[in-house]
């Protein structure tokens, strides 16, 4: 008879990738995952295989929430420029130092640097939760250009690149300033280089 799940999948990710992201991989017992999960050890490995596969599960759960609230900018705005000041302002306000939660960057970024040395399976995760990232964005910059918000002339490629590698290194940085207007002006320089 197959087991069946006594708990929600949704929360125990959600936990699991607070705790993972706050922690590290390697900083976060077994201990910590049945804490802050509520299953016991035995029920990690039956349900996910072990901390490494509840590991994976939760920067997938992650990767799928921010390019949902990514698609969710595209959709929400009548402007292709102004869904993507929208989701720089977003990413500002989850860098906000001033708030009571510590700053902890981007989990995947962290994850990386934190493994990505003695992991190719996160390597490979990364390297198409990058992909997924930058096709939207692309699609975000065409819509632009179609709307003659961005110059047609550009690349939305290269472009799609570019505000992705900007979007990590906001979110590295937020951990590292404490003024939110140095992270501002980044925004800003970003939208207005796009518009030239």
């Amino acid at each position: 008879m197959p087991r069946v799940q006594l708990f929600d999948k949704e929360k125990v990710l959600r936990n699991a990738m607070e705790l993972f992201w706050r922690k590290g991989f390697n900083g976060t017992s077994t201990r910590d995952l049945e804490k802050a999960t509520g299953l016991g050890t035995s029920s990690v490995y039956n349900s996910f295989g072990g901390k490494e596969s509840l590991f994976y599960e939760s920067l997938q759960y992650y990767v799928e929430a921010e390019q949902y609230k990514l698609g969710q900018n595209i959709k929400s705005s009548p402007s292709a420029l102004k869904a993507l000041r929208a989701l720089f302002e977003c990413v500002l306000q989850e860098e906000d130092n001033s708030a009571a939660v510590p700053v902890m960057g981007c989990f995947v970024v962290n994850s990386i640097t934190e493994l990505a040395n003695n992991s190719p399976r996160l390597n490979q995760f990364a390297t198409e939760a990058r992909k997924g990232t930058i096709a939207i964005l692309k699609e975000l910059i065409q819509k632009a250009q179609e709307q003659n918000e961005i110059p047609a002339a550009n690349d939305p490629t290269q472009l799609a690149v570019y505000l992705q590698t900007v979007i990590t290194g906001l979110k590295v940085s937020g951990m590292l300033t404490k003024d939110p207007d140095e992270l501002q002006s980044v925004i800003d320089i970003t939208i207005q280089n796009l518009t030239k």
